[in-house]
């Protein structure tokens, strides 16, 4: 009977370690910093407008696509394979992280590879050499990936061939956002730091400090890098910040609130938004979130 209790403890003990690892630490100051900033900004109005004439940082909703809500989505972009234009999604969780090929529209999951199942999968990104880059959370260790098409006579035919492993070194050491600016990676992991990687040898060879009022803002998540700017989530918070890539100063803060389904969002508090994918053809984002059912198609103006 003792040992059984003493099991059943340590059993208790690790699962709560193991989910305390995944909840909000964020400064709850820089978060109302953040959010009374593009709130007062509005002077009133709702920040989800589709009038494009505001001054304030607008969401310009577009319209809105179906996603899988069992997806816990750690990075996403969009792609096109001939005249196929479709979304390649990274997720997260051990035991359940993918990368996958979805199509934008209707969210079939149409190509999925596996990542073994001690892994947590992080962020992904398409390097200039046109190959995927994916991360991992604690392990210090990424995934290069070739994208190639089938032999099967379908459109959506595609797979997912490993190339390569390597380590990489981060200032927290772990593995947050991926994106790439044309001539290098830019990582995110969880601090106020964005760091620059050679896609070639995915070592740093610079970084910023990402400030909002002279404040470093932690937390930084998945990001996009889009005319010019980094756009990037910030962990359990209803934002997108644009970033200049050069100082780190945060130049403009979307208010994404009424994105946020609450029958979701109150129900896990892991559901939090996190995915940003920019579509350069026609000016756009896609946004999403972990275990959302839905991605918003926006335009992010100011």
């Amino acid at each position: 009977m003792l040992l059984r209790f003493l099991f059943t403890a340590v059993v208790v003990a690790f699962t709560a370690i193991a989910m305390s690892v995944y909840l909000p630490t964020t400064d709850s100051a820089t978060s109302g910093l953040l959010l009374s900033s593009v709130r007062s900004a509005s002077a009133g109005a709702s920040t989800l407008s589709k009038n494009a004439g505001s001054s304030a940082p607008t969401v310009q909703v577009l319209a809105s696509y179906p996603h899988d809500p069992d997806a816990f989505t750690q990075g996403l972009f969009v792609a096109k394979q001939g005249n196929d234009k479709f979304f390649i999604e990274s997720t997260g969780l051990f035991g359940k992280s993918t990368l996958r090929k979805v199509a934008i529209e209707s969210g079939e999951v149409l190509a999925k590879y596996d990542l073994p199942t001690d892994l947590f999968g992080e962020g992904v990104t398409l390097s200039e050499n046109g190959e995927v880059v994916m991360l991992t959370w604690k392990s210090r260790k990424g995934f290069v990936f070739h994208v190639g098409s089938s032999s099967a006579p379908t459109n959506d035919a595609l797979t997912f061939s490993l190339t390569r492993e390597f380590a990489f070194s981060t200032v927290t050491g772990e593995g947050w956002g991926i994106d790439s600016n044309g001539s290098h990676l830019l990582v995110t992991d969880g601090s106020s730091t964005i760091m620059f990687w050679d896609p070639k040898t995915m070592r740093e060879v610079r970084r910023i400090d990402v400030r909002f009022q002279n404040r470093a803002i932690s937390q930084l998540n998945e990001i996009e890098f889009a005319n010019g700017f980094i756009y990037a989530n910030i962990w359990f918070q209803a934002v997108i910040v644009k970033i200049d890539p050069q100082s780190g100063d945060i130049v403009s803060v979307f208010d994404c609130a009424q994105l946020m389904d609450p029958s979701i969002t109150r129900g896990d508090h892991n559901a939090v938004l996190n995915g940003i994918a920019y579509d350069a053809d026609e000016d756009v984002f896609y946004v999403t979130g972990k275990l959302w059912n839905t991605v918003y198609k926006v335009r992010l103006l100011g």
